[in-house]
């Protein structure tokens, strides 16, 4: 029987192990900005790109700022199982909304999955330490450098995303996957009115 576990509410402190949440609610470090029609947050990411501190062996990375559109994942009785992982170990990865298709619904309702995991002592995901959060249109979030996460996963409708991610074309180097025993995310606290579909 694969584990089962259940849907959090992503915010900037639960998320904080993994990386960070962009969003403007919540921020401490708001400033006014553009002759005061305008509230900014400074610094509302760590973006890193490890691979200059890690010594001559690795090639040079370039910032890849991209385009994901992501189509809805299929889920069963109101669950998605997570099959797979993966991490980019020299470079933060972020992921920020900028349209989701076919919604006039309230920004504040879930669209996409944010799914982590921490590091095992063989170098591979602790299973005891997945955790599934549930993200809306108007959070970003920016994944630390070798945090493990699942690849997008968004829910009920196709969502297209800004990303940022630093890249060298080396593949062990910009991406690692690992696959896993199925955990099965409940969906059911943040995600109303699931259509049923075949996984």
């Amino acid at each position: 029987m694969p584990r089962q576990i259940t849907i959090e509410p992503l915010t900037i402190d639960s998320f904080k192990p993994y990386g960070d949440v962009i969003q403007l609610e919540g921020n401490k470090n708001i400033v006014i900005a553009n002759q005061g029609t305008a509230k900014r947050v400074n610094h509302v990411a760590l973006l890193e790109n490890r691979r200059e501190s890690s010594g001559p062996a690795l090639q040079t990375a370039r910032p890849n700022m991209c385009i994901f559109s992501s189509a809805p994942r299929p889920t069963v009785g109101g669950r998605f199982p997570v099959k797979l992982l993966e991490r980019h170990p020299y470079s933060s990865q972020v992921f920020m909304p900028i349209h989701q298709q076919g919604v006039r619904a309230d920004p504040d309702t879930p669209c996409y999955l944010v799914i982590v995991a921490e590091n095992g002592p063989n170098d591979q995901p602790d299973l005891g330490t997945i955790r599934a959060f549930a993200a809306n249109s108007t959070q970003g979030i920016n994944y630390k450098a070798n945090s493990w996460h699942s690849p997008m996963v968004t829910i009920g409708s196709r969502v297209d995303f800004v990303v940022l991610v630093w890249e060298n074309g080396v593949a062990l180097q910009d991406c690692e996957e690992a696959p896993i025993d199925p955990v099965l995310v409940d969906l059911t606290p943040s995600f109303k009115n699931l259509a049923e579909s075949k996984i």
